[in-house]
């Protein structure tokens, strides 16, 4: 990760929080509609660890610009495997497996 690709990746990491959130407003109404459970609560789920992946990257990313002032904690893999790496890892999962529940029935084959 360099100084100018931090910026732009974190942008990235705010247009999946906003495209979870579009999509949990779409399940939320499809869900109203045929009557089933909240799953849609796992896409807010999802939000919440993507904005922390994203303060994690935003931490990491202050540390590129001035690396001799910054704690030494930030620079260690381990802390970014923990805050940043798994956190999006599980957004995306629980994303995934929310999202096929709800709009799994589009990709289904249909006998005409």
């Amino acid at each position: 990760m360099s100084v100018l690709t931090a910026p732009l990746s974190a942008l990235g990491l705010l247009a999946l929080t906003y495209m979870l959130y579009i999509l949990a407003s779409l399940s939320q109404r499809l869900g109203a509609v045929i009557r089933m459970r909240p799953y849609y609560r796992g896409f807010y789920l999802s939000i919440a660890l993507t904005l922390i992946a994203f303060v994690a990257h935003l931490m990491r990313s202050s540390v590129l610009l001035a690396p001799e002032e910054g704690p030494p904690l930030l620079n260690n893999t381990i802390f970014y495997l923990l805050a940043y790496y798994l956190p999006l890892t599980l957004a995306v999962t629980i994303s995934l497996v929310v999202a096929w529940r709800y709009w799994g029935w589009l990709l289904q084959e249909r006998d005409g």
